[in-house]
């Protein structure tokens, strides 16, 4: 998938359980990527993508139907934002790319994989994402949120017992994340964090309002209002800017001005 996948436990957590548990999540990542991999010549999406596979031969396809459950994903990543997230259109020539939903997707299945294993309090990593599960032994998993004017540097930290925590922005990899309603690169904004139940829909998010550049302002306030998921924002000037329910999680928000505040 193209980033780093880790896991992280408390340290009580039985050795072997760790191992046993970590390789299954890990096995779970790699089975998406063979899948869903747009880098390799004869995954099944690279196969749909030149039209070796089409959607109607699915149905007797041994992946079909977690190719189906992304192209749901994608489907309502693209209702949801009003075609910012488009997978079909991704890039000059527009093809088909569905990495902007599937890396948070397979984490979220490996974080299930991983409890189901027994290890029922981790943190998965994946890149700029973070699915928390069970909390830490201080109750809470801190989560750094990169700043992506300062490397290596961190602008705040969340807390969350269990959730998700995803940053998608141009800090790691540059500029990589297509506007599919401009037809260019989305650049108008430096960073996105969102935070929610689920890191399937916390990273589509993200992605999303990266798209939707300065008019994700409003789209990420009325997402916050409908479904709970909160957003933090950079431009940038460096001016960070946040859904009120952000606060809850992020501690340093506590007491400064409300939504739409730079800093």
């Amino acid at each position: 998938m193209g980033t780093v996948m880790s896991v992280a436990a408390p340290g009580g957590t039985d050795p072997e359980l760790f191992a046993v548990a970590t390789e299954a999540a890990f096995a779970r990542l790699r089975h998406a990527d063979e899948i869903f991999s747009p880098f390799q010549q004869d995954s099944p999406v690279s196969q749909i993508r030149d039209g070796r596979l089409p959607l109607a031969g699915l149905g007797t396809h041994p992946a079909g139907a977690e190719i189906r459950q992304i192209l749901a994903v994608c489907a309502s990543l693209k209702s949801r934002s009003g075609g910012a997230f488009d997978a079909w259109a991704v890039g000059d020539p527009p093809v088909f790319d569905p990495c902007g939903a599937v890396k948070g997707w397979a984490a979220e299945q490996a974080s299930a994989v991983l409890a189901s294993r027994g290890l029922t309090r981790h943190s998965l990593g994946a890149g700029g994402d973070v699915r928390v599960l069970g909390g830490s032994e201080e109750g809470s998993w801190r989560v750094g949120i990169t700043d992506p004017h300062s490397p290596g540097g961190i602008l705040a930290v969340a807390e969350l017992a269990d959730g998700a925590v995803a940053t998608s922005g141009t800090a790691e990899r540059g500029v990589h994340i297509w506007d599919p309603l401009g037809g260019r690169p989305a650049s108008d904004l430096v960073q996105v964090t969102v935070i929610g139940p689920s890191l399937t829909w916390a990273d589509g998010y993200a992605t999303a309002a990266m798209a939707l550049g300065t008019q994700a302002y409003g789209w990420l306030t009325d997402l916050a209002e409908r479904t709970g998921y909160q957003a933090l924002t950079v431009d940038h000037e460096t001016g960070v800017w946040w859904t009120p329910g952000m606060a809850e999680h992020v501690p340093a928000l506590r007491g400064h001005a409300t939504a739409g505040a730079g800093g």
